[in-house]
């Protein structure tokens, strides 16, 4: 029998059993030769590992189930990077030829040609994973590490880690050691900060719930469960700035246990002329997929522009960056293993042909945090150092990202550390903006505002009624923001005839009409950021007129929506009739408010003073102001509604 079993072997060590696992992963690019069949493979280290560490993994695999009798059929063979290349022919010459079955654990990739031309395949090591630490911890010491502890434990430097990794000890205790010692005096370098997993992050909603079924996918597809065509293997990530979406696609990576490369069209311009940048951006994907599975993350996506929009002396260049980007999307060769995920703060400004099916055609929306989400952040954050109740910090953080509020712990952090004690509360209060309340006549005329959304909506069947809301403060720090909202959900599938815009721009134009009833006049919130009332009735209006032909001429102008594509001067009449649209229907949502002025006023108050309204409150305030026992039924009780768009009244 053999004198070598790869089963007791390796179960001995968590270090020889993690290595064993990637050298089984590198055998496993040579299906024939890992099955048993004769032939000669070279596997390369992973970068500054010895040799040495995977001779043994090498032997146990040529010998184990072998007798006796056979062991002079097989070889292993170790090259290290101080070896001269005579020594190393010399040494392979006697050792390997005439074998039918060599493996060649080299730390070098420029091996003399005796070795190379006899190689049958090349594979490259990558070094052990979180998840291969838990199988080996399991088979060697018969311990159970969960994903968090694994990732924790991978910070620290390999052979100290390890040695904290015993037999009948719990890994939270290891930790607990190693935390004690501390990275710093461990390695007597920088920190390294951990890479979360996509299970840790908060705020992320439907971007977090696809990245946890790519990686069940992925699981499938390694194990040969799933094809490669059945994998969203393509996401596009949109949202302000700050909100995590570098960290989202580093923490995916992490979860799905792949490789992991970032870059962004500017380092692509960074390399030199046109030539180079195509080349720097295949070679990018080229790696990627050299190294699949993998996540290609592309920053700033919407910098590569869109040839729809290209002019002037540079359309030329910038339509071949997008042509060279659309190739390495399909790939030239197969693009089996490779998750493309790109990120953008203008996902209105991406050439179309980027999201179509087979690219980036999954789209996600990352918002600001809410508050439950913002305090599991900041106790993320804040770790070890948290001993005290966050939720003081919810209304005061109100409208911040996620880079935010690491900013505002990382400040905190360093008033205890110049104080020399332990992180308090009011260490992080101390770095928060002092919120502005909304109160007195503000508050009215917000009130005012969301309440002329709420009535002009239901009036015209705009959608079903989810609520309206006021907020009770606003961050002095953001120069656009809702301090109120009426909320409409609409189906997927509507008729988008002319009417239906027209209804749009009376319910939005409707804010405005309330206030000049009630108050006199109107504040400038409605017309404050592109996403104001004013902003968009008014692009709803343009595109009426130049895009869908339901204005004064049938032709489309422009290759966009907005004025800047061709200007209201340009087209005769064009900025006429779209302010006849918008004062005819401000028009029309002056006299619905007007006819129902008592129900506005008494929700004004609702919301002044309660901040809220529900639809079954309203439904109470109508039979309230009618006298009757039931009101008029709200659009609220048309039908089976999908989830759709939302109106919100916009203001600063």
């Amino acid at each position: 029998m053999s004198a070598f079993s790869t089963k007791e072997i390796f179960k001995s060590s968590v270090l020889h059993d993690a290595n064993y696992q990637c050298f089984m992963r590198s055998i496993g690019t040579s299906p024939a030769f890992a099955s048993g069949a004769a032939g000669l493979v070279v596997v390369l280290t992973p970068p500054g590992e010895p040799s040495r560490e995977y001779v043994s993994c090498a032997a146990a695999f040529l010998y184990d189930g072998l007798e006796t009798s056979d062991y002079d059929d097989v070889a292993y063979f170790q090259v290290t990077a101080k070896d001269k290349p005579e020594k190393i022919k010399s040494e392979f010459e006697a050792a390997c030829i005439r074998k039918s079955r060599v493996i060649v654990i080299s730390e070098i990739t420029n091996l003399p040609a005796i070795i190379l031309v006899a190689a049958d395949a090349i594979a490259q090591m990558e070094p052990f994973t979180g998840a291969d630490l838990r199988e080996a911890c399991r088979n060697a010491l018969n311990l159970n590490v969960n994903a968090k502890q694994a990732a924790e434990l991978m910070t620290y430097p390999r052979d100290v880690m390890i040695s904290s990794l015993q037999k009948g000890r719990p890994a939270s205790e290891s930790l607990r050691r190693l935390r004690r010692v501390g990275r710093g005096s461990i390695t007597g370098g920088p920190i390294k900060e951990p890479v979360p997993r996509l299970e840790e992050l908060h705020g992320y909603g439907d971007a977090k719930e696809w990245g946890l079924q790519l990686a069940k996918d992925l699981k499938l597809w390694k194990s040969g469960k799933l094809r490669w065509s059945d994998v969203d293997r393509g996401l596009l990530l949109s949202g302000p700035p700050g909100v995590g979406k570098t960290i989202f696609a580093k923490a995916l990576a992490a979860t799905c246990d792949v490789n992991f490369i970032a870059t962004s069209v500017s380092q692509w311009q960074a390399k030199g002329n046109l030539a180079d940048l195509l080349k720097s951006m295949r070679a990018d994907f080229e790696a990627a997929t050299k190294k699949a599975p993998s996540i290609i993350f592309l920053d700033e996506l919407d910098s590569i522009g869109s040839r729809e929009r290209f002019s002037g002396d540079f359309a030329s260049y910038s339509i071949q960056v997008v042509n060279g980007l659309l190739e390495c999307l399909d790939g030239s060769t197969s693009r089996d293993g490779l998750v493309v995920v790109g990120a953008t703060n203008h996902p209105e400004k991406i050439d179309p042909a980027v999201r179509r099916p087979g690219r980036l055609d999954r789209h996600v929306v990352i918002g600001l945090p809410d508050e439950v989400d913002r305090l599991a952040i900041l106790d993320s954050l804040l770790g070890d150092d948290r001993t005290f109740d966050l939720h003081a910090l919810g209304p005061s953080t109100e409208g911040m990202a996620g880079a935010d509020l690491a900013q505002v712990v990382r400040d905190g952090r360093r008033v205890a550390r110049r104080e020399g004690r332990n992180l308090e509360l009011s260490d992080l209060t101390s770095q928060l903006p002092q919120m502005l309340q909304v109160v007195g006549a503000y508050r009215h005329s917000v009130a005012v505002h969301e309440a002329g959304h709420t009535l002009v909506g239901i009036a015209l069947s705009h959608g079903k009624f989810h609520g309206a809301m006021i907020r009770s403060q606003v961050n002095p720090q953001l120069s656009v923001q809702s301090t109120g909202g009426a909320v409409f959900e609409f189906p997927r599938l509507l008729v988008r005839n002319e009417w239906h815009y027209r209804d749009d721009i009376c319910v939005r134009l409707s804010g405005i009409a309330a206030e000049k009833l009630i108050l006199g006049g109107h504040g400038d919130g409605a017309g404050v950021g592109t996403g104001s009332d004013l902003a968009v009735a008014t692009s709803v209006a343009l595109e009426m007129e130049t895009k869908f032909g339901m204005g004064g001429r049938l032709s489309q102008l422009g290759r966009g929506t907005c004025w800047d594509d061709f200007g209201p001067y340009q087209v005769p009449g064009l900025g006429d009739r779209v302010e006849s649209t918008l004062s005819e229907e401000m028009k029309r949502s002056a006299a619905i408010i007007e006819k129902q002025r008592p129900l506005l006023l008494r929700v004004a108050l609702e919301l002044e003073e309660f901040g809220v309204i529900s639809p079954a409150r309203l439904t109470d305030l109508q039979i309230e102001v009618a006298g009757k026992k039931q009101a008029l039924a709200p659009s609220a009780s048309k039908g089976s509604l999908k989830p759709g768009s939302q109106i919100r009244g916009v203001r600063s």
